[in-house]
């Protein structure tokens, strides 16, 4: 028991599945060998270099003692003494070689694998990343891939040159006296039945390891933020947020432990074997000098001396499926991720629609034929949907909160799809057209817009990254954030901070506004963009939204009534069905919920 909590515990109750190797999953690992399949080369020849060097020093030892000294011979002394010096150096420059051209080739193929790693994240659907920790992503792409770096660099390169250099003592013990190399191989049998049972185990701790470390980074990831900070503040939870770091800390610390002490145990049980050998050989080995064969002294010292280069790579091959089962359970991991189906994909033969250009708009034509959607198994958010918005119009939505107004958007946008009827955007269902051009029509402000750590400049171009400067100023200036940037010291060039919240909110939700005009795109999606702002910035905001929409299809989630009374049609949701349709004057003839929900904000701000 350590530090309160059982190595039971150390997986959180549940015995990870254990990984297995198959030819599907060895070949899938070997693939990403082939791009680098020069340097593996080059590695190849410069181990089996330094395996050839290595196995001469025992070979000149053995001429000190049965030539030099014994004849007198002071120059083959000085010869014999200077290639045992040379020798592990030239063996140490092959190493430094060895170890530059792993490491290159390893971290290629770590940014290979983290570059499909992104590019699949990229291509996930939203219900991913809702489902999923944004830490726990992040401990995917940092932690298990620098993981598969140490396979790379260690476990394979590792096998090699022990392989090659277990199998080149052998061919020189051989030569050396047979019956010794004989006795030497008998002892070798006994390192590996050990390894078999420490490599499961190992492979458990590993994945407990490695769950536990991205369960760590994704509480790190939620409290440290900007939003964990003022939660933090607002509650004073700081002493709850504390124990709870404390207590994942001292997991993964225990699960630490026992993979050290693993590990030790495990070496410890090898290094009692590696005594056994040169003990048996000088038993044997003084009974053949002693003997009528005469063994020479030499052959003797320089066998024991090969011992080391036998057991060493012996007690490291058979720590082989330890490292192995160990490697599987991280590439398990990426793999996982890597064959991750986004629900949301094009489907085979899917039609590119027309990009949409600045000062140019597509038709942009959206129609909901009774369109039903549901999370999975979940009963339905919203059934049998059917409106259209045309160029130029204004559909509103509006409801109580959770009638499914911003999942209507989000399946606009198709970030979900629809299970049941479709949606049609100047004719193509969605679900036949790419993603890509999709999007590519869709601008979208919502009502917390997101804003990346980086310079104003930097957050506005990513709605247009080939837009010149004279365009971003001027997509500024229709969105009123023009004089408010410039007024800044650093100007277009200032660091908004974590979320932007150097900015006012109505200042990001106009340089979100900013960045749609900078787009430009044919289908505008309002999703409640001036519900929490003061009475000037929404103005503002109003001001800018009104050219933007002339032309353009344009689907708002309101909150404040007050902002749709000219919306070409009103939609109220509820429960997720369309209880009410028409427009402002329509509805509140009907005297129905639309009614309800304006008398109330009426009296809201009257009171």
């Amino acid at each position: 028991m350590l530090g309160g909590v059982g190595w039971h515990a150390l997986n959180y109750g549940a015995k990870p599945e254990r990984s297995e190797i198959d030819r599907a999953k060895l070949a899938r690992i070997v693939r990403y060998f082939l791009p680098h399949w020069r340097m593996a080369i080059a590695i190849l020849v410069v181990i089996s270099l330094a395996a050839i060097a290595g196995v001469i020093p025992p070979l000149l030892l053995r001429g000190i003692v049965d030539r030099a000294i014994p004849h007198h011979d002071a120059k083959l002394l000085s010869w014999l003494a200077f290639g045992m010096v040379l020798l592990p150096l030239a063996t140490g420059g092959l190493g430094v070689l060895e170890t530059y051209l792993d490491e290159k080739m390893s971290q290629g193929i770590i940014l290979d694998v983290r570059l499909q790693l992104f590019s699949r994240l990229q291509a996930q659907s939203m219900d991913y990343f809702t489902d999923t920790r944004p830490g726990e992503i992040s401990s995917r792409l940092n932690n298990d891939v620098n993981d598969l770096g140490d396979i790379f660099s260690d476990t394979v390169v590792a096998i090699t040159s022990n392989a090659l250099t277990l199998v080149s003592t052998l061919a020189v013990i051989f030569t050396l006296n047979w019956r010794l190399a004989l006795l030497a191989v008998a002892i070798l049998p006994l390192f590996f039945p050990p390894a078999f049972f420490v490599g499961r185990l190992r492979q458990e701790v590993v994945t407990a390891s490695q769950k536990t470390r991205a369960d760590l980074h994704a509480f790190i990831q939620d409290t440290m933020s900007i939003n964990g900070f003022l939660m933090r503040r607002i509650f004073g939870s700081l002493g709850t947020e504390r124990e709870r770091y404390e207590r994942q800390s001292q997991l993964f610390a225990d699960i630490a432990i026992r993979r050290s002490l693993i590990w030790r145990w495990f070496t410890l049980a090898l290094g009692l074997f590696s005594f056994v050998g040169p003990a048996a050989i000088y038993w044997y080995g003084g009974l053949l000098a002693m003997g009528p064969q005469r063994l020479s002294i030499g052959t003797l010292v320089a066998f024991v001396a090969y011992l080391g280069r036998i057991y060493a790579p012996t007690s490291a091959l058979a720590t082989v499926h330890v490292d192995v089962m160990s490697a599987v359970a991280v590439f398990d991991r990426v793999f996982a991720l890597l064959d991750a189906e986004p629900t949301v994909r094009d489907r085979p033969g899917a039609i590119v629609l027309p990009p949409a250009t600045l000062g140019e708009l597509p038709p942009g034509h959206l129609v909901f034929e009774n369109v039903s959607f549901a999370y999975r198994a979940e009963r339905s958010l919203l059934e049998g949907i059917s409106f259209e918005v045309r160029p130029g119009e204004l559909v509103a939505l509006v409801g109580p909160s959770g009638a499914g107004k911003t999942t209507l958007t989000y399946l606009a946008a198709r970030f979900y799809d629809p299970t049941g009827g479709r949606l049609l955007m100047d004719g193509h269902d969605l679900r036949d057209v790419t993603l890509a051009s999709l999007q590519a029509r869709i601008g979208m402000v919502t009502q917390e817009p997101y804003l990346f750590h980086a310079t104003l400049m930097e957050n506005l171009i990513i709605a247009r990254p080939d837009a010149t400067r004279q365009q971003v100023i001027a997509a500024c200036q229709a969105a009123h954030m023009h004089d408010a940037i410039s007024a800044l010291p650093e100007g277009y060039e200032t660091v908004v901070g974590e979320r932007g919240y150097r900015l006012s909110g109505g200042e990001r939700q106009r340089l979100a506004l900013a960045r749609v005009i900078l787009k430009s795109p044919p289908i505008l999606i309002l999703d409640e963009a001036t519900s929490s702002l003061d009475s000037r910035s929404e103005t503002l905001i109003q001001h800018a939204i009104a050219p933007l929409r002339a032309g353009r299809a344009t689907l708002a989630i309101a909150h404040r009534l007050s902002t749709i009374l000219d919306a070409d049609l009103i939609l109220v949701l509820d429960a997720g069905r369309i209880a009410e349709r028409g427009t402002h004057t329509e509805l509140l003839a009907r005297r129905g919920l639309y009614t309800r929900l304006y008398e109330e904000q009426f009296r809201a701000a009257a009171g």
